[in-house]
């Protein structure tokens, strides 16, 4: 039984890891452009959808590889937070160099390329792995003590 109860804890915080994750990028792709917060509903809309297209990259590009860090570090009992930081940004790095997303975007919309997606995604990342540390790393691999 305490194998599917971590199988869940696993799946709800990698969730909001892509969560955390996505919204650091939201927030790096739009706190340049934005100098002050205002009441603007055009703004705040524009912020979330941002914010949705962010936490769906991520989750796109990030599902599978988490899968296979969180498998290795529940094997091995690894809880340091070392571990899922730079394990995160990994992940983000790896999504920046196999996605070619810069490009696809840059005849598409009017927002200004972003100059430094390599250090916004390995921030995200970064993020997502303290989030899922907090959640769930903490505790890897103690489910096969008892």
């Amino acid at each position: 039984m305490s194998l599917f109860i971590r199988i869940f804890v696993v799946f709800f915080a990698l969730m909001l890891a892509i969560l955390a994750a996505g919204f650091a990028l939201a927030i790096g792709v739009m706190v340049p452009d934005v100098v002050t917060v205002t009441a603007d509903p055009v703004e705040h809309f524009t912020f979330f959808a941002v914010q949705f297209f962010a936490t769906s990259f991520v989750g796109y590009a990030a599902f599978v590889p988490a899968l296979v860090l969180i498998a290795i570090a529940e094997t091995f009992d690894l809880r340091s937070i070392f571990y899922y930081t730079l394990g995160g940004a990994a992940i983000g790095m790896f999504a920046y160099y196999g996605s070619n997303i810069s490009v696809a975007l840059e005849n598409t919309t009017d927002m200004p390329p972003v100059s430094f997606g390599l250090q916004l995604v390995a921030a995200g990342g970064i993020i997502g792995g303290f989030v899922y540390w907090l959640v769930a790393g903490r505790k890897a691999g103690r489910w096969k003590a008892g």
